[in-house]
């Protein structure tokens, strides 16, 4: 799994899009069931709105081709 937060201050406003990428969708939904909740309750003072969850499969990735090349 890996993580990518973008956060963009546009006075007055902080608005942040983080995005996760899982190995198997079963892991995704597994932290979503166990672990979102909490998370998401620690950090709910600090929303002015609720988080937005979407999900999407990934086709094609460069950054795995990479990867891949670099370790052959």
């Amino acid at each position: 799994m890996s993580h990518t937060i973008l956060i963009a201050d546009d006075n007055p406003f902080i608005r942040e899009l983080a995005l996760s990428f899982w190995n198997k969708r079963e892991d995704a939904e597994e932290y979503r069931k166990e672990q979102y909740e909490k998370i998401h309750d620690m950090v709910r003072p600090l929303l002015e709105t609720e988080p937005e969850i979407r999900t999407f499969d990934v086709h094609t990735s460069t950054a795995h081709k990479i990867a891949a090349s670099k370790a052959a």
